[in-house]
Protein backbone atom coordinates (compact mmCIF):
# COMPACT_ATOMS: atom_id res chain seq x y z
CA UNK A 1 0.00 0.00 0.00
CA UNK A 2 1.32 3.44 -0.99
CA UNK A 3 1.18 6.08 1.73
CA UNK A 4 0.26 9.67 0.93
CA UNK A 5 2.72 12.55 1.10
CA UNK A 6 1.15 13.97 4.30
CA UNK A 7 1.35 10.53 5.94
CA UNK A 8 5.00 10.20 4.91
CA UNK A 9 5.80 13.64 6.28
CA UNK A 10 4.08 12.88 9.59
CA UNK A 11 5.90 9.57 9.96
CA UNK A 12 9.23 11.20 9.12
CA UNK A 13 8.62 13.96 11.65
CA UNK A 14 7.73 11.52 14.44
CA UNK A 15 9.94 8.50 13.78
CA UNK A 16 12.75 10.06 11.75
CA UNK A 17 12.50 7.82 8.71
CA UNK A 18 10.22 6.47 5.99
CA UNK A 19 10.48 3.60 3.50
CA UNK A 20 9.89 3.90 -0.25
CA UNK A 21 8.89 0.42 -1.29
CA UNK A 22 9.94 -1.23 -4.54
CA UNK A 23 12.07 1.56 -5.95
CA UNK A 24 13.96 -1.03 -7.99
CA UNK A 25 12.38 -4.01 -9.69
CA UNK A 26 13.86 -7.47 -9.12
CA UNK A 27 15.68 -7.23 -12.45
CA UNK A 28 17.04 -3.78 -11.57
CA UNK A 29 18.23 -5.05 -8.19
CA UNK A 30 20.27 -7.75 -9.90
CA UNK A 31 21.63 -5.23 -12.39
CA UNK A 32 22.69 -2.91 -9.57
CA UNK A 33 24.27 -5.82 -7.72
CA UNK A 34 26.30 -6.75 -10.79
CA UNK A 35 27.61 -3.18 -11.11
CA UNK A 36 28.54 -3.08 -7.42
CA UNK A 37 30.22 -6.47 -7.61
CA UNK A 38 32.26 -5.46 -10.64
CA UNK A 39 33.46 -2.20 -9.10
CA UNK A 40 33.99 -3.36 -5.54
CA UNK A 41 35.10 -6.99 -5.59
CA UNK A 42 37.44 -6.39 -8.51
CA UNK A 43 39.12 -3.43 -6.85
CA UNK A 44 39.20 -5.04 -3.41
CA UNK A 45 37.57 -2.05 -1.73
CA UNK A 46 34.29 -1.72 0.13
CA UNK A 47 33.26 1.79 -0.88
CA UNK A 48 32.84 3.03 -4.44
CA UNK A 49 34.47 6.30 -5.43
CA UNK A 50 31.82 8.85 -6.33
CA UNK A 51 33.32 9.37 -9.80
CA UNK A 52 32.90 5.63 -10.49
CA UNK A 53 29.35 5.76 -9.14
CA UNK A 54 28.39 8.72 -11.33
CA UNK A 55 29.97 7.07 -14.37
CA UNK A 56 27.14 4.51 -14.27
CA UNK A 57 24.11 6.22 -15.79
CA UNK A 58 21.86 3.60 -14.20
CA UNK A 59 23.26 3.99 -10.67
CA UNK A 60 23.49 7.77 -10.75
CA UNK A 61 19.94 8.04 -12.05
CA UNK A 62 18.35 6.20 -9.11
CA UNK A 63 18.57 9.22 -6.83
CA UNK A 64 16.91 11.40 -9.47
CA UNK A 65 13.85 9.22 -10.08
CA UNK A 66 10.56 11.06 -9.89
CA UNK A 67 9.21 9.16 -6.88
CA UNK A 68 12.37 9.71 -4.86
CA UNK A 69 12.61 13.43 -5.67
CA UNK A 70 8.89 13.94 -4.96
CA UNK A 71 9.14 12.19 -1.58
CA UNK A 72 12.25 14.13 -0.55
CA UNK A 73 10.60 17.37 -1.67
CA UNK A 74 7.68 16.75 0.67
CA UNK A 75 10.04 15.92 3.54
CA UNK A 76 12.24 19.00 3.16
CA UNK A 77 9.29 21.24 2.37
CA UNK A 78 10.76 22.89 -0.71
CA UNK A 79 13.01 22.52 -3.73
CA UNK A 80 15.41 19.59 -3.50
CA UNK A 81 19.19 19.69 -3.70
CA UNK A 82 21.34 16.62 -4.20
CA UNK A 83 24.84 16.56 -2.76
CA UNK A 84 27.56 14.60 -4.58
CA UNK A 85 27.84 12.44 -1.46
CA UNK A 86 26.71 9.32 -3.32
CA UNK A 87 28.34 5.91 -3.26
CA UNK A 88 27.79 2.17 -3.00
CA UNK A 89 29.23 -0.03 -0.24
CA UNK A 90 29.85 -3.74 0.12
CA UNK A 91 29.74 -5.64 3.42
CA UNK A 92 30.16 -2.46 5.48
CA UNK A 93 28.82 -2.66 9.03
CA UNK A 94 28.81 0.54 11.08
CA UNK A 95 27.98 0.77 14.82
CA UNK A 96 25.49 3.23 16.30
CA UNK A 97 26.19 6.76 15.14
CA UNK A 98 25.01 10.01 13.67
CA UNK A 99 27.16 11.04 10.71
CA UNK A 100 30.01 13.28 11.85
CA UNK A 101 28.79 16.16 9.67
CA UNK A 102 25.84 16.66 12.03
CA UNK A 103 27.35 16.37 15.52
CA UNK A 104 29.78 18.38 17.63
CA UNK A 105 30.25 21.84 19.04
CA UNK A 106 30.49 23.51 15.62
CA UNK A 107 27.24 22.08 14.26
CA UNK A 108 24.62 23.77 16.42
CA UNK A 109 22.72 24.74 13.28
CA UNK A 110 21.47 21.15 12.85
CA UNK A 111 19.22 21.80 15.87
CA UNK A 112 17.69 24.97 14.45
CA UNK A 113 13.91 24.53 14.07
CA UNK A 114 13.92 24.71 10.29
CA UNK A 115 16.90 22.42 9.66
CA UNK A 116 16.30 19.28 7.62
CA UNK A 117 18.63 16.97 5.76
CA UNK A 118 17.68 13.59 4.30
CA UNK A 119 20.00 10.63 4.01
CA UNK A 120 18.98 7.82 1.66
CA UNK A 121 19.95 4.15 1.68
CA UNK A 122 18.81 1.72 -1.00
CA UNK A 123 19.50 -1.90 -0.05
CA UNK A 124 20.04 -4.64 -2.61
CA UNK A 125 18.97 -7.53 -0.35
CA UNK A 126 16.25 -8.14 2.22
CA UNK A 127 16.94 -7.04 5.78
CA UNK A 128 16.26 -9.31 8.74
CA UNK A 129 17.42 -9.56 12.37
CA UNK A 130 19.53 -12.67 11.68
CA UNK A 131 21.25 -12.05 8.37
CA UNK A 132 21.31 -8.26 8.33
CA UNK A 133 21.25 -6.42 5.03
CA UNK A 134 19.92 -2.98 6.03
CA UNK A 135 19.81 -0.65 9.01
CA UNK A 136 18.58 -0.48 12.59
CA UNK A 137 17.38 2.86 13.97
CA UNK A 138 16.44 4.44 17.27
CA UNK A 139 12.98 5.67 16.37
CA UNK A 140 12.51 9.36 17.16
CA UNK A 141 16.13 9.92 18.13
CA UNK A 142 16.39 12.82 15.67
CA UNK A 143 14.33 14.73 18.25
CA UNK A 144 16.74 13.94 21.10
CA UNK A 145 19.60 16.30 21.96
CA UNK A 146 22.29 15.00 24.28
CA UNK A 147 22.64 18.34 26.09
CA UNK A 148 19.23 19.80 25.29
CA UNK A 149 20.66 22.17 22.68
CA UNK A 150 22.78 20.04 20.35
CA UNK A 151 25.96 21.89 21.27
CA UNK A 152 28.17 19.04 22.45
CA UNK A 153 29.55 15.99 20.72
CA UNK A 154 27.40 13.04 21.65
CA UNK A 155 28.85 9.93 23.30
CA UNK A 156 27.19 7.35 21.10
CA UNK A 157 28.53 4.33 22.99
CA UNK A 158 26.46 5.36 25.99
CA UNK A 159 23.45 6.17 23.82
CA UNK A 160 23.65 2.82 22.09
CA UNK A 161 23.96 0.93 25.38
CA UNK A 162 20.87 2.63 26.78
CA UNK A 163 18.67 2.99 23.71
CA UNK A 164 19.56 -0.09 21.67
CA UNK A 165 17.94 -2.28 24.31
CA UNK A 166 14.81 -0.17 24.49
CA UNK A 167 11.53 -0.38 22.62
CA UNK A 168 12.74 2.50 20.43
CA UNK A 169 15.23 0.27 18.59
CA UNK A 170 13.87 -0.96 15.27
CA UNK A 171 15.29 -3.22 12.59
CA UNK A 172 13.93 -1.47 9.52
CA UNK A 173 11.85 -3.90 7.50
CA UNK A 174 13.24 -3.43 4.00
CA UNK A 175 13.18 -5.73 1.00
CA UNK A 176 15.67 -5.68 -1.86
CA UNK A 177 15.02 -2.54 -3.88
CA UNK A 178 13.46 -0.49 -1.05
CA UNK A 179 14.83 2.93 -0.09
CA UNK A 180 15.03 4.24 3.47
CA UNK A 181 14.95 8.02 3.84
CA UNK A 182 16.09 9.16 7.29
CA UNK A 183 16.68 12.46 9.06
CA UNK A 184 20.35 13.40 9.40
CA UNK A 185 20.10 13.44 13.21
CA UNK A 186 18.63 9.94 13.47
CA UNK A 187 20.75 7.51 15.47
CA UNK A 188 21.30 4.46 13.26
CA UNK A 189 23.53 1.44 12.71
CA UNK A 190 24.00 -1.37 10.25
CA UNK A 191 21.77 -4.30 11.16
CA UNK A 192 24.22 -6.75 12.79
CA UNK A 193 24.81 -10.15 11.24
CA UNK A 194 24.21 -13.15 13.47
CA UNK A 195 24.46 -15.69 10.68
CA UNK A 196 26.85 -15.19 7.77
CA UNK A 197 25.67 -15.44 4.18
CA UNK A 198 27.73 -16.30 1.12
CA UNK A 199 26.01 -13.50 -0.79
CA UNK A 200 27.61 -10.06 -0.62
CA UNK A 201 25.57 -7.26 0.96
CA UNK A 202 25.31 -4.00 -0.98
CA UNK A 203 23.89 -0.57 -0.15
CA UNK A 204 23.56 2.54 -2.32
CA UNK A 205 23.59 5.94 -0.59
CA UNK A 206 22.60 9.53 -1.41
CA UNK A 207 22.33 12.83 0.51
CA UNK A 208 19.61 15.44 0.00
CA UNK A 209 18.75 18.81 1.44
CA UNK A 210 16.50 21.81 0.99
CA UNK A 211 17.62 24.50 -1.44
CA UNK A 212 19.19 26.74 1.21
CA UNK A 213 22.55 28.33 0.36
CA UNK A 214 23.75 28.54 3.96
CA UNK A 215 22.97 24.93 4.88
CA UNK A 216 24.19 23.68 1.51
CA UNK A 217 27.54 25.42 1.97
CA UNK A 218 27.84 24.19 5.57
CA UNK A 219 27.37 20.58 4.51
CA UNK A 220 29.87 20.73 1.65
CA UNK A 221 32.38 22.65 3.77
CA UNK A 222 32.17 19.94 6.44
CA UNK A 223 32.77 17.29 3.76
CA UNK A 224 35.97 19.16 2.90
CA UNK A 225 37.02 19.32 6.56
CA UNK A 226 36.28 15.61 7.06
CA UNK A 227 38.36 14.68 4.02
CA UNK A 228 41.49 15.01 6.18
CA UNK A 229 41.49 13.12 9.47
CA UNK A 230 44.16 12.99 12.15
CA UNK A 231 44.60 9.96 14.41
CA UNK A 232 47.47 9.50 16.85
CA UNK A 233 49.18 12.56 15.41
CA UNK A 234 49.09 11.26 11.84
CA UNK A 235 46.96 12.99 9.21
CA UNK A 236 45.60 11.16 6.21
CA UNK A 237 43.30 11.97 3.32
CA UNK A 238 39.98 10.18 2.85
CA UNK A 239 40.03 9.71 -0.96
CA UNK A 240 36.27 9.74 -1.64
CA UNK A 241 35.59 12.79 0.52
CA UNK A 242 38.57 14.64 -0.97
CA UNK A 243 37.21 13.86 -4.43
CA UNK A 244 33.76 15.19 -3.49
CA UNK A 245 35.26 18.38 -2.06
CA UNK A 246 37.06 18.94 -5.36
CA UNK A 247 34.01 18.46 -7.59
CA UNK A 248 32.57 21.44 -9.45
CA UNK A 249 29.15 21.33 -11.05
CA UNK A 250 28.41 20.85 -13.89
CA UNK A 251 31.89 20.53 -15.38
CA UNK A 252 33.03 17.50 -13.36
CA UNK A 253 29.82 15.52 -13.88
CA UNK A 254 28.77 13.28 -16.78
CA UNK A 255 26.60 15.06 -19.34
CA UNK A 256 23.82 12.46 -18.98
CA UNK A 257 23.67 13.07 -15.22
CA UNK A 258 23.52 16.85 -15.68
CA UNK A 259 20.64 16.51 -18.15
CA UNK A 260 18.76 14.15 -15.83
CA UNK A 261 19.22 16.44 -12.82
CA UNK A 262 17.92 19.40 -14.82
CA UNK A 263 14.93 17.36 -15.99
CA UNK A 264 14.19 16.34 -12.38
CA UNK A 265 14.41 19.96 -11.19
CA UNK A 266 17.17 19.08 -8.74
CA UNK A 267 20.07 21.41 -8.04
CA UNK A 268 23.38 19.63 -7.50
CA UNK A 269 25.53 21.35 -4.86
CA UNK A 270 29.31 21.61 -4.95
CA UNK A 271 31.73 24.03 -3.35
Amino acid sequence: MTTSAPEQSETFAQRGYIILRGMLSAAEVEHARSICAEKLTRQGVREMMTSDFLASEFMAGIGLRDRVVAAVGHLVGGPVVLYPNCTARMNVYVPWHVDSTFVGADTEHVWEPGFVHVQAGLYLQDNDPIGGGGIDVISGSHLMSFDGHGRIRAEFDNAARILSGSHLRETVDTKAGDIVLWHARLLHASTPVQQESEREKFGIFFSYGRDDLRDNHRFMSQISVDSVRTMNGVSRTIPRLAEIAGFRYPGDFPDAFVREAEHAGVRVVTL
